[in-house]
């Protein structure tokens, strides 16, 4: 553990529990994966379709669309660089390529 300092891990996902604040232990980018595969179906080549609504798309789309449209989560993300709060591990992805660019 000796390369993580005081042997507390940070694994990037930045799901931050409500009560506390703090980064929740063992909780992965991909925590919730089997549950959002489980509300989609393969429809062959390539294409997902969401089984709550029908969207299609490929599945990384799916799993971003089922994730903001149809599961509820008291847990979000927070912005590493100004603490701005996202519902989804996407919305904050996708503030941190538009806002946050690494200046080169």
């Amino acid at each position: 553990y000796g390369q993580y300092g005081d042997g507390a891990y940070d694994d990037g996902s930045g799901m931050i529990d409500p009560n506390t604040g703090m980064p929740l232990a063992g909780a992965g980018a991909d925590g919730n994966k089997a549950m959002l595969n489980s509300m989609m179906t393969s429809l062959g080549g390539g294409k997902w379709q969401c089984i709550e609504c029908g969207f299609q798309s490929k599945s990384t789309n799916v799993r971003y669309h089922i994730e903001s449209k149809h599961v509820q989560s008291s847990i979000g993300y927070n912005c590493p660089k100004c603490n701005d709060y996202f519902r989804t591990r996407n919305a904050l992805n996708t503030h941190m390529s538009n806002k946050h660019k690494p200046s080169y």
